[in-house]
């Protein structure tokens, strides 16, 4: 039997499916890092461009919205990297990149779910079209990423506070968008295409955003913010000095005829019976001029809060308690009340671990943070409060009339968060409509 040989052309397999979806993955990275370092701190009305990018790339594959935001926290909160150290000394760099890279994947996390989210959705009759599917699966991933605890409680940067400054309308306009984009057809859009669309949207949305953005205006005639640069204070020595600087201040202030006088956050330190008698003489001023006010910023032990109004009851128990809370402490006449906030920084303040020196933590406190002040209602978000999405949203059903933004930044000179907060601030004070009075220690 003659056997026969025929010549085979064999070609290279090209894997382009494999190649493709790299570079889709590649392209989300890319997108994102550029969209958070861009929009933040002075440009935060393009952080929503990641949640318009989400349907497209979504699309092309399951890891892309994962790639996305994981590179959008990863441009945007980079400064806790050298703020971490500061503030951390002993731990060197290494706790900085620890708290920067697991922040920012904790954040990304459950944009894991979107893809299936999209497709539970679509699953749908009446939602196969697919706008309704991109809406669901970004307001849901994105909620669970920045807005509700416990990834709330960590969740800054969130790209929906760059809407905030035009109100419902942009939150609206962001969200047909996305329905409008979640309806498009990929399948015969060219991959460059599909980007420029994208890019073509935000241009049509960021001026409207931009236009329509509520100016944060003065606060009221009378009402001060005292900057300090005061560093690090140390020890509870050096809270006395900081004090026995600041009362004099004060009450000069308050001579000179203003209303309410704001301080940074913890800048008296512990507020102990020592502490009170170098703020006395503001103290019995406010007394006798029971129209003036005095915010300032305290720790105040659980245990030593019974006497003073605005502390939750601890019953019979008169032992002492563990912990502080982060509070202002409103002076006026001649009486102090307690103001505290509901979220602390982890880490630095709250640790459940070493309850002795935490902060308290209490996300779903039902005390709203607001106060009577000079006639009006004030909200107060305290420092770290600022930066997120739940603390302030509590603020939103109570109808302020002035937003007070009390701040310790001295960890984080030399890095952009301090810029990034006061964006923050100022977005939200923008969504009330309202002014924002702030008051920094650096």
């Amino acid at each position: 039997m003659q056997s026969k040989f025929v010549t085979v052309s064999v070609y290279p397999v090209d894997d382009f499916r494999g190649r493709s979806r790299v570079r889709w993955l590649a392209l989300a990275a890319i997108l994102g890092a550029a969209v958070g370092w861009l929009a933040w701190p002075h440009l935060i009305w393009l952080a929503p461009l990641c949640l318009l990018l989400l349907p497209a790339l979504n699309h092309r594959h399951w890891l892309a919205p994962f790639s996305l935001m994981l590179c959008y926290h990863l441009a945007t909160t980079y400064g806790l990297i050298h703020g971490a150290a500061v503030f951390f000394p002993h731990a060197g760099l290494f706790l900085g990149i620890g708290f920067w890279s697991l922040s920012s994947l904790a954040f990304a996390l459950p944009y894991l779910a979107y893809p299936f989210l999209s497709w539970y959705f679509r699953s749908f009759r009446s939602f196969r079209s697919g706008g309704f599917a991109a809406v669901a699966a970004t307001l849901i991933t994105s909620a669970v990423s920045t807005t509700f605890p416990p990834l709330g409680i960590i969740g800054w940067t969130s790209p929906w506070i760059g809407v905030l400054p035009a109100g419902w309308l942009g939150i609206t306009l962001v969200i047909a968008l996305i329905y409008g984009l979640g309806r498009w057809p990929y399948e015969a859009t060219p991959g460059v295409f599909v980007v420029a669309v994208f890019f073509l949207s935000a241009g049509i949305w960021a001026p409207l955003i931009s236009s329509r953005a509520v100016q944060v205006s003065q606060p009221p005639a009378g009402w001060v913010g005292i900057n300090t640069h005061l560093g690090r204070l140390r020890s509870n020595l050096s809270y006395i000095d900081a004090s026995m600087e600041l009362a004099p201040k004060v009450l000069a202030d308050l001579r000179s005829g203003d209303k309410v006088v704001l301080l940074p956050e913890t800048v008296a330190g512990p507020w102990l019976p020592g502490t009170r008698a170098i703020w006395r003489p503001v103290i019995r001023w406010t007394a006798r001029h029971p129209e003036q006010i005095v915010l300032l910023g305290a720790d105040v032990p659980l245990a030593g809060c019974q006497p003073l109004a605005g502390c939750e009851p601890r019953g019979r128990d008169l032992r002492p308690a563990k912990g502080y809370l982060d509070a202002l402490v409103k002076i006026q006449d001649g009486r102090q009340t307690v103001l505290p906030d509901h979220i602390p920084v982890p880490f630095s303040m709250w640790h459940p671990w070493r309850p002795q020196g935490s902060f308290r933590m209490a996300p779903f406190s039902r005390k709203p943070e607001t106060t009577g002040i000079d006639g009006k209602k004030a909200g107060y978000l305290i420092c770290y409060e600022q930066l997120l999405l739940w603390p302030a949203l509590d603020l939103y059903p109570h109808g302020i009339q002035v937003l007070l933004a009390p701040a310790n930044d001295w960890w984080a000179r030399g890095t952009d968060i301090p810029a990034i907060q006061r964006a923050s601030a100022k977005a939200w004070a923008a969504f009330f409509g309202v002014p924002v009075l702030f008051a920094v220690n650096r």
